[in-house]
């Protein structure tokens, strides 16, 4: 940051020079065109050139051969996507490994609008067909929610109803819910370069990126918790379950997570405070019917695997609202960001009321 005064130029004109330093980096001359473009916070952001064809390079070449560690190449590849680099070649000195193109394929299968478009023996050529402006965060986080509901849904009907291929398809849901998640990962670093994006993509103002970036990792998480409940579920396939009363009472809980995670993820969207607050206090009364169902298991159900996997259920459905804690006071700092009724912001030379 450095601080340089505005002079006047003729009877109306004020105008201000430019760094020396950024006017060789960036090659601008005497009568080239420069944009000005204002922000949401009244500053002014200076683009040499027209903004529309100042596009970045989003092109990268991976060595494979540098790529000797165990899945290194295929966390290299998703980097570079959630960095949004459209193309992606992966190439090798002599021949690219069996492994690495197993890890190629498996990496392109995990993540949206990504595919293999050439391939030989000494490179392979993905390209992205994401375009960012048809996917809104908030559409995004939406979806990632969705999902996470559903797989509670399905694993506690699995459990009730003794279907077990409702908890097999609950482990397929979670590759959906990764592919998701990195998309949003994706969208929200492309908005940290290019705030035009960001405001494509509903990103009101650049704290929000982060905040973000927190509730799509909270939600990954969640689905996470969900997997290992149906997991847990297959566990029990061959087991006489429980009783029906504590079948009521985890169902029970359930119901009352996905009230929680629904009431969260809505105080969200809408910024209402009041809302998430009221679900973060849902999410302390939780944690005690947590520990009572838990204490409830373990002196009624005696075969210790059966109690164990029970056990492990109620976790992960207590984690899942934990969670929700995180995306309740996310809304309630993302509203914080603006004065309201509830308040106010005053400067050092304002009157305070008493």
């Amino acid at each position: 940051m450095e601080a340089r005064k505005v002079q006047r130029v003729g009877y109306s004109t004020l105008t201000v020079s430019l760094p020396r330093d950024w006017v060789q980096e960036v090659k601008l001359n005497a009568g080239d065109i420069v944009s000005l473009k204002r922000e949401d916070d009244d500053s002014l952001k200076l683009i040499p050139g027209t903004e529309h064809k100042r596009e970045e390079v989003r092109n990268c070449v991976i060595n494979s051969d540098l790529c000797n560690s165990p899945n290194l190449l295929a966390r290299v590849i998703k980097a570079n996507y959630i960095l949004g680099h459209d193309t992606i070649q992966v190439v090798a000195r002599d021949k690219l490994e069996k492994v690495h193109l197993e890890e190629i394929r498996e990496t392109t299968q995990h993540l949206n609008g990504i595919s293999i478009v050439e391939q030989t023996l000494k490179q392979v050529v993905l390209q992205s067909f994401v375009d960012p402006t048809r996917f809104p965060i908030n559409g995004l986080l939406r979806r990632l929610y969705i999902i996470v509901s559903s797989m509670v849904d399905a694993s506690i009907k699995a459990l009730l109803v003794a279907r077990p291929e409702l908890a097999v398809e609950v482990i397929h849901m979670e590759e959906e819910s990764d592919k998701i998640y990195w998309l949003i990962v994706r969208q929200l670093l492309l908005a940290v370069r290019d705030r035009s994006t960001a405001s494509k993509i509903g990103i009101e103002s650049p704290l929000h990126i982060l905040g973000n970036r927190v509730v799509a990792k909270t939600l990954e998480e969640m689905a996470d918790s969900a997997k290992n409940i149906a997991s847990e579920i297959l566990a029990l396939e061959d087991m006489e379950i429980t009783s029906e009363n504590i079948l009521k009472d985890i169902s029970k809980f359930a119901g009352q997570v996905n009230q929680i995670s629904k009431q969260s993820i809505e105080a969200l969207f809408t910024g209402e405070i009041r809302r998430a607050n009221e679900a973060v206090e849902m999410v302390l009364s939780a944690e005690n019917d947590e520990r009572r169902l838990t204490e409830k298991i373990l002196s009624h159900v005696k075969d210790v695997s059966r109690a164990t996997s029970l056990r492990i259920i109620i976790r992960n459905l207590g984690q899942i609202a934990k969670y929700c804690k995180i995306i309740g006071e996310i809304t309630i700092n993302r509203v914080m960001e603006n004065p309201s009724e509830i308040c106010e912001y005053l400067s050092d030379s304002t009157p305070r009321p008493r």
